[in-house]
C-alpha cells in the first residue's frame, strides 16, 4: 500500500467514524490500578488509542500488563478517544477537565500521556493547549499530518530551518509545527517528548522531522510499519521500547509479560 493510498483510506475512515462517533463530556475512561502504586507515589499515564478499534486495545495487547509487570508504579487511565473528539476539536478540553484536573484533586503530582497513531497527535495537541501541565508524552507511530507543511518544512532543510508564517487558526497543521518549533527554542524544556516509529511507517516524513529536534536518546526506530506488531515491539520494555521512559522506584517484577501475536 503506498502512502497517498493509506492517507485517502485514513481520510475515509475519519469522515466514516466522524458521522457514527458522538464526543460525550465527561468521557468514558477505562481505569487500571497499579499493583506497586502507593499513597506517597501517584503517578497517572493516559493512554490515547489510534482511529482504529476501540480504548481496550492497550490490554488487549499487553501493554498494561507490561506497564505493571515491569515495576512502573503509574496507574493507567484509557480515554475512549475516538476520532469524534478530534473533529469536535475538544479532546485537549476533555483530558484537562474530565481525567487531569480531577486525578489532581486526588492527589496525583505526575502526569505522562502515551499515545500511538492519532492519539500521539492527540498527546502533541494536549501540549499545544496546556504548555507545561504535564511531565511528559510518549509518542507511538504518531499521525502528525502530511503534504503541505511537512514539505515546507523539508524544503527549508528541517523545523530548525523553517520560517514561521501567519496561518489560519484552523489550520491544525500550522500550529502543531508552530508549536513544535517554539517548543525546539526552549532552553529548558516543559515537557520530555519520546518518540517511536517503524522504519516503513505510512507516516515517517512527520515523524522523522520531529526526530530531529529531539534530544539524544529520545527518539527509538524499529522494524516496521504502521501495525499492532510495531507498536507492541516500540513499547516493550524487554526489547528496551519506550516504556522505560517512564520513571521507576519500584523493583522490576520478574514476571515476563507474554505479548498476543495475531
Amino acid at each position: 500500500m503506498n502512502r497517498l493510498l493509506a492517507i485517502a483510506l485514513l481520510l475515509l475512515t475519519s469522515m466514516l467514524m466522524g458521522c457514527t462517533s458522538k464526543p460525550v463530556a465527561p468521557i468514558p475512561y477505562l481505569e487500571y490500578k497499579s499493583p506497586q502504586a502507593t499513597n506517597d507515589n501517584k503517578k497517572l499515564l493516559i493512554m490515547l488509542r489510534g482511529l482504529g478499534g476501540g480504548h481496550e486495545i492497550f490490554e488487549e495487547h499487553g501493554l498494561i500488563d507490561n506497564i505493571f509487570a515491569n515495576g512502573y508504579a503509574f496507574d493507567v487511565v484509557v480515554p475512549a478517544a475516538h476520532f469524534g473528539y478530534y473533529r469536535a476539536k475538544s479532546l485537549s478540553e476533555r483530558l484537562h477537565n474530565d481525567i487531569i484536573l480531577p486525578a489532581r484533586e486526588k492527589g496525583y503530582e505526575e502526569f505522562w500521556i502515551a499515545g500511538t497513531s492519532m492519539g500521539g497527535l492527540g498527546a502533541l495537541m494536549y501540549l499545544t493547549e496546556y504548555p507545561g501541565n504535564i511531565e511528559g508524552v510518549i509518542l507511538l507511530s504518531p499521525y502528525l499530518g502530511w503534504g503541505g507543511v511537512l514539505d515546507d518544512i523539508e524544503e527549508a532543510g528541517g523545523l530548525k530551518a523553517w520560517t514561521l508564517s501567519p496561518y489560519s487558526p484552523d489550520n491544525w497543521q500550522m500550529h502543531l509545527w508552530s508549536w513544535l518549533w517554539e517548543y525546539d527554542q526552549q532552553t529548558v524544556k516543559e515537557t520530555e517528548i519520546y518518540l517511536g516509529y517503524g522504519d516503513i511507517d505510512f507516516f515517517t516524513q512527520g515523524q522523522k522531522l520531529l526526530s530531529e529536534i529531539l534530544p539524544s536518546g529520545h527518539t527509538t526506530v524499529v522494524s516496521g510499519g504502521h501495525t499492532y506488531r510495531t507498536l507492541r515491539k516500540l513499547w516493550s520494555d524487554q526489547s528496551g521500547g519506550l516504556v522505560h521512559h517512564l520513571p521507576r522506584e519500584a523493583e522490576h517484577s520478574p514476571f515476563q509479560v507474554a505479548f498476543y501475536t495475531p
